[in-house]
């Protein structure tokens, strides 16, 4: 009884060092990274809340919209010229299979997916999944999702009745980030510090290989 009174009290508290977390993210940030060919630049972002998901305006001498979603202390984010793009943030299982939540800019809900291996060497990303899923809007859809590794990174396709989606993914640990949304849409996987610092990496679908950022938060 001790013992599962102590698992609800962790649990209890997890959850709230969560919410925390989530309630910090909005606000102003300077970002810090190297481009593909290790090139250094800057810029400002700030990120909104929305409901569960975050909108992310970045600019330097340009300007791109997103939208972030967080699972622990990971932040998940598609980025693009337009309101096109869309990010899943998935949990690779033990069994290969992969589930999460995925957002986009014209909704201020989560839709969900998931993803059952048909095809591909066990223990590997790569390979040939069937997908089931639910829009923001509730509106159930099934189709074929494939992997394939491309250097540093993974490119996604999407089939189903309506048509085909490409996007690029990275995986971090146990998580696969993805950006839909064809050769302008990038996606990024951050790790939020206990400081209000997110790091790593990012894709783009036009290069194979990955870049990196720091955001550090501004007037905290």
């Amino acid at each position: 009884m001790h013992r599962i009174l102590a698992q609800v009290g962790a649990i209890g508290l997890l959850m709230a060092a969560l919410q925390a977390q989530a309630q910090t993210l909005p606000g102003n940030y300077q970002v810090e990274g190297r481009d593909f060919d290790g090139k250094a630049y800057t810029g400002q972002l700030r990120i909104v809340a929305a409901g569960p998901v975050f909108r992310l305006t970045y600019t330097d001498n340009r300007t791109m919209r997103g939208m972030g979603i967080q699972r622990g202390n990971q932040l998940f984010t598609a980025w693009g010229p337009n309101d096109k793009c869309t990010v899943s943030a998935l949990e690779i299982k033990s069994d290969g299979s992969m589930e999460g939540p995925w957002a986009d800019l014209g909704h201020a809900a989560l839709g969900t997916e998931a993803l059952r291996k048909q095809a591909g060497a066990p223990g590997q990303v790569d390979g040939t999944y069937a997908s089931v899923g639910r829009t923001p809007d509730g509106q159930a859809y099934d189709g074929i999702t494939t992997l394939e590794t491309r250097g540093q990174v993974f490119r996604v396709t999407y089939k189903d009745s309506d048509g085909t989606q490409t996007g690029v993914a990275v995986r971090q640990g146990q998580s696969l980030g993805v950006a839909y949304g064809g050769n302008r849409c990038g996606v990024s996987v951050y790790t939020i510090g206990s400081d209000g610092v997110l790091s790593g990496p990012y894709a783009d679908p036009r290069d194979q290989r990955l870049g990196l950022e720091t955001i550090r938060p501004v007037g905290r």
